[in-house]
């Protein structure tokens, strides 16, 4: 009898502990349905981006910073909106290392893995290094995530996308270089122009005579060519009188510059094409600076240089820069109504001019933003159909994407239309496609 009785309690502890449970369950829900407050778990409603990013180097600080003021003011006006629902934006980051050159392309590869297995990233902003993007983006298919490239400069992925869309359409390219954004009739058309300068000057060095300094690495390979100076723009060049009479790349890990600064100098050339994307053209460019250049003129130094149109490169050549042009380059012209509002804004907060890493990454986000909203998920497949659609004006100029073309046009009004030069710690235009022939407010270093 007492084992019944037991038995009978115990049920009846386990009766009244579920009913307890069920009506704190009512009572919630009901709570919920009355009143419209969550519980702090029920109020989590993120979308992850994931950013791949070199963070010790310029290039990746100011994505970062552009990133995170970009999410700031999204979040602020109510995030993003998914059937009705609200969510807010997310950072999670990994250090690529990528603008170290020594970096092999496995630790690119890796810092992508952990933004999706690690820190659940729903979609991958970044993208610099050419060699570690194209290994990157051979995951995608296998994660079916999205990744806006900020800042790499071939077309190679784009290409992807065209020949096997099914494994690379979740690619999106925000920087110029790719298929309907070469700058190479840009960069062709600048010792021209030069050259037209000149006739009016007799203070310029001798332009047609043309030196070629490039870093020995993937993303040169187009323009500079292999060996150096055997490729179509050189060769375009050459039919158009001018004449490459040096030519050379250099180690990542170069250093002293003198013996190629002695040997141009021996040919007597008056403008350096120079490509480099990483401290040796710190160094380039401050032994240059140096240089006794007599009996010749000082040769000009022009290029697309990724660091060399940042406000950093003229800090670290301690102003030797002076009279150097560059590609691309952040100067403050109002390309769209957006352009210097942002500038000025990231230069109050961060005390820096922004670099285009921080525009594309800005504009990335926001594109990003609308894109979600119209697919109503981060889900990749429904989010690609929905970046297809794209046509926004953002900070760097007119970004529309679709089917056909997962990059920039540069058809359209962009930032990366103009070449600036160093005068007095300022990059100012010197250039752009509007005016081809000629360059305008130059000064001879």
């Amino acid at each position: 009898m007492n084992c019944v009785n037991k038995s009978i309690k115990a049920v009846s502890r386990t009766a009244v502990v579920a009913l307890v449970v069920v009506v704190i369950a009512v009572a919630a829900v009901a709570g919920i349905f009355l009143t419209g407050v969550f519980t702090p778990e029920q109020q989590k409603r993120q979308i992850i981006i994931g950013l791949s990013l070199p963070l010790t180097n310029p290039v990746g600080i100011h994505a970062k910073y552009a990133a995170e003021m970009a999410v700031e003011e999204i979040n602020a006006a109510g995030g993003v909106v998914l059937n009705g629902t609200r969510y807010e934006l997310v950072l999670v980051a990994e250090d690529t290392n990528e603008m170290d050159p020594l970096i092999p392309v496995d630790q690119g590869v890796t810092a992508f893995k952990r933004l999706v297995e690690v820190h659940g990233a729903h979609v991958i902003v970044g993208g610099v290094r050419t060699d570690i993007v194209v290994a990157q983006t051979q995951l995608l298919s296998q994660y079916k995530i999205v990744y806006l490239d900020i800042e790499s400069n071939q077309r190679i992925v784009e290409d992807l996308v065209q020949n096997d869309y099914e494994n690379y359409k979740y690619y999106f390219h925000f920087f110029a270089g790719g298929r309907n954004s070469s700058a190479g009739p840009y960069i062709a058309a600048i010792p021209s122009a030069l050259r037209n300068a000149a006739q009016n000057n007799p203070n310029y060095p001798n332009v047609t005579r043309i030196a070629l300094v490039a870093e020995n690495a993937l993303w040169t390979v187009g323009l500079a060519g292999r060996p150096a100076g055997n490729s179509t723009f050189f060769k375009r060049l050459q039919a158009q009188g001018f004449d490459l009479v040096f030519a050379e790349l250099y180690p990542t890990t170069q250093s002293d510059f003198s013996s190629y600064l002695a040997r141009i100098k021996e040919k007597c050339a008056g403008l350096i094409i120079l490509l480099f994307s990483g401290p040796p053209g710190v160094a380039f460019t401050k032994q240059w600076a140096a240089y006794d250049w007599s009996p010749c003129k000082k040769p000009i130094i022009f290029g697309p240089g990724l660091l060399g149109g940042f406000s950093w490169f003229w800090t670290q050549t301690e102003g030797a820069a002076q009279g150097t042009i560059w590609w691309p380059a952040t100067v403050k012209v109002p390309v769209t109504p957006k352009t210097i509002p942002f500038i000025e804004k990231f230069t109050g907060r961060f005390k820096e001019t922004p670099n285009t890493a921080a525009f594309d990454t800005y504009d990335a986000i926001y594109v990003l933003k609308e894109a979600l909203e119209r697919a109503n998920t981060w889900k990749a497949d429904r989010l690609v159909a929905a970046l297809e659609q794209t046509d926004y004006e953002g900070v760097i100029g007119r970004i529309q994407f679709n089917r056909k073309l997962h990059g920039l046009n540069l058809a359209l009004p962009n930032l990366y239309w103009y070449f600036g030069q160093w005068q007095n710690g300022e990059l100012v235009p010197v250039w752009s496609p509007d005016q081809p022939q000629t360059v305008r407010n130059l000064v001879l270093p």
